[in-house]
């Protein structure tokens, strides 16, 4: 069995969960009978690159110019359509949402993985989901098209069977893991103060601005840092909301050099925060549980389903509900120490070991 993985989430991610997902496939390949094939060129992925692919190489690396990615993409997609034409596969794999291959993959059968609703469910109320107009329609004949359908989560296989009105029995749930599991802390804190942190993107329905707005006084009545680690430098306009609330001296960006470093801004903090108002997974959540942090999550989209009775819950909506699982956090340590307990049991539930092997299984089903 050979299985086509493109280039899209490789030209397009440097960091986050859904290319460390494909990554933790791929490469779990090595060794085995199966093997699987990756139409990609150029990569500036933290995860897939040079140095688990020695044909891998970066354009101009050393150099960053408007349009890099576009010629990258382009390059990309061309490895990609050679290899899907080419039809030396038995099944193939999209990494995101671009149908380019729809027409040329003939009668080869193919998985595609959803992540999340986020577009569908928040077009009216963020604006570059509204004007995305064409991402509904290029996921339904995604859908329509495709052999078997992953979802990564329950919470996302029934939006995508409410928004799509997709049969059931085509979309199997396979639970994403996280790769934090051998990481070595060094005994020295990056961070030396205590804080509170949070991990990755924040824009949109992430819910950063209701979040940092809605727990200000308790970060300066207890002289509390917040650390957003990864994710980009603040913006100017994130900037001038952080000045307003007077919180310049008590939020502070990190970037994440390596899974090292992460693993250490999680074991030392307070907790870890996600207060998104939906995630179709939530890798972060299992990371926290492995790196020993308490997480406070909010109720929005699959962030329940993954963290169970292992941690401390909010309303993404209501800054009441916020305080209070804030303070009980901040103030109890007792209970920070029982959710860390419980987040290690949590945590046996999830790995990419079982991804990849549920994974298997549905590949060899569509065959």
């Amino acid at each position: 069995m050979k299985i086509l993985y493109d280039h899209q989430i490789f030209t397009h991610q440097q960091y986050g969960g859904i290319s460390r997902y494909f990554f933790e496939l791929i490469k779990r390949f090595d060794g085995i009978d199966n093997s699987c094939g990756v139409g990609t060129l150029f990569t500036e992925n933290a995860y897939y690159n040079e140095k688990n692919n020695p044909k891998l190489n970066r354009v101009l690396p050393n150099s960053n110019f408007k349009g890099k990615k576009r010629i990258t993409n382009y390059l990309n997609e061309k490895k990609s359509i050679v290899q899907v034409r080419k039809g030396d596969f038995d099944v193939f794999h999209p990494t995101y949402y671009d149908d380019y291959f729809l027409r040329r993959i003939k009668k080869k059968p193919f998985v595609v993985t959803f992540y999340d609703m986020i577009h569908e469910k928040f077009t009216n109320q963020f604006e570059s989901y509204r004007l995305n107009t064409k991402m509904f329609d290029i996921k339904r004949q995604l859908l329509e098209q495709s052999n078997k359908i992953i979802a990564i989560s329950e919470t996302t296989k029934n939006d995508i069977i409410e928004i799509f009105g997709v049969d059931k029995s085509k979309i199997e749930v396979i639970y994403l893991g996280n790769s934090l599991q051998n990481f070595t802390v060094a005994e020295e804190r990056l961070i030396n103060e205590d804080y509170i942190l949070f991990v990755g993107n924040r824009r949109d329905y992430k819910n950063f601005d209701f979040f940092i707005s809605g727990i200000a006084d308790l970060l300066i009545e207890n002289n509390l840092k917040l650390i957003c680690a990864g994710g980009g430098d603040f913006t100017f306009e994130e900037q001038l909301f952080i000045k307003s609330l007077k919180l310049e001296n008590h939020i502070s960006f990190k970037r994440i050099i390596n899974d090292d470093v992460l693993a250490n801004y999680y074991s030392n903090a307070l907790f870890f925060v996600f207060p998104s108002l939906y995630e179709g997974f939530g890798i972060p959540v299992l990371e926290s549980f492995a790196c020993n942090c308490p997480a406070l999550l909010s109720n929005g989209g699959s962030l329940s389903e993954i963290g169970g009775d292992s941690v401390l819950y909010f309303d993404p909506t209501e800054t009441e509900s916020l305080r209070k699982a804030t303070e009980k956090l901040i103030y109890s340590e007792s209970l920070r120490k029982e959710l860390k307990e419980k987040g290690k049991v949590r945590l046996n539930e999830f790995s990419w070991d079982k991804t990849f092997n549920d994974t298997l299984e549905l590949y060899k089903s569509v065959m």
